[in-house]
């Protein structure tokens, strides 16, 4: 398989990695997945703000081609002028093979980001938020041919935040490649993602007498994600799970607080037949 619809693909986006290249494994009804991660990123010098995040996952399977994700991650952002933690912004979505032969595939999926993290506390800049502050509306369609898969997924960005800068972010477009080498126990999947923001992103004119907004030069930039899966299972009801992913080209503007020049991820995913 090219990838589980239980494996959760991070990467530095606002919630559109999360959704997309995933395709039913398994067919048994009223099967759970449970996965409890913890994931750490770093924003780089210019911010040198420190990411840690501690996610529980959760995948059901209510019919034969049919699941729902839940994810819900706790985020401790820490830098030079501040810290904060707290509960992060729930995604849940509902996939659905639409078909299936006997070597390819075609899934789709369509979730949302809910505003259930904080994105103003302490009133520090957006980087330091648990949360994004806006409902975002999800879609992916993943392809799947023997061990090449191919994704695309788009992220129509809710309505501006209360933090300071007023932030309204644009849409994201993702594209998507994967490849599945098995050797033994264990999976490994090279990806490439390529996302691009489609509009730039507008903040409050501090200089305006009136309530003004205006764009953020160079916040349309796109970025191009390595994103490496591990999985190992040696046949039990456990899986190991690892994750790293670094920027070929990353946004030189962090305006929304999710740029990274790097992350990687451990997690522990549990099976409930």
């Amino acid at each position: 398989m090219i990838l589980s619809q239980k494996s959760f693909a991070q990467c530095s986006d606002a919630g559109v990695c999360q959704v997309g290249g995933h395709i039913i494994e398994n067919e048994d009804k009223n099967n759970l997945d449970i996965l409890i991660a913890y994931k750490f990123g770093s924003s780089g010098k210019d911010d040198d703000v420190k990411f840690h995040s501690f996610q529980v996952n959760a995948n059901y399977n209510l019919f034969d081609n049919s699941s729902m994700q839940l994810s819900i991650p706790y985020n401790i952002q820490s830098g030079p002028v501040g810290n904060v933690s707290g509960i992060g912004d729930l995604i849940l979505s509902w996939n659905q093979k639409l078909f299936s032969e006997a070597n390819s595939s075609l899934s789709a999926s369509i979730g949302a980001r809910l505003e259930t993290g904080s994105d103003n506390k302490n009133n520090l800049p957006q980087v330091y938020q648990s949360g994004l502050g806006s409902n975002d509306l999800l879609f992916a369609l993943n392809y799947s041919y023997n061990k090449i898969s191919f994704s695309a997924g788009y992220q129509l960005a809710g309505g501006r935040n209360e933090n300071s800068l007023k932030l309204k972010r644009g849409d994201d477009l993702l594209l998507r490649g994967a490849y599945n080498l098995t050797i033994g126990y264990v999976n490994i999947v090279p990806q490439i993602l390529f996302i691009k923001r489609l509009s730039k992103s507008s903040v409050i004119d501090f200089n305006s007498p009136t309530e003004k907004f205006i764009d953020v030069d160079k916040s349309d930039q796109t970025q191009l994600n390595l994103l490496t899966m591990l999985e190992y299972n040696s046949g039990g009801v456990y899986t190991l799970i690892g994750e790293v992913a670094i920027p070929f080209l990353k946004r030189e503007v962090n305006v929304d607080g999710l740029t990274r020049v790097f992350s990687a991820s451990v997690g522990v995913k549990y099976a409930i037949n």
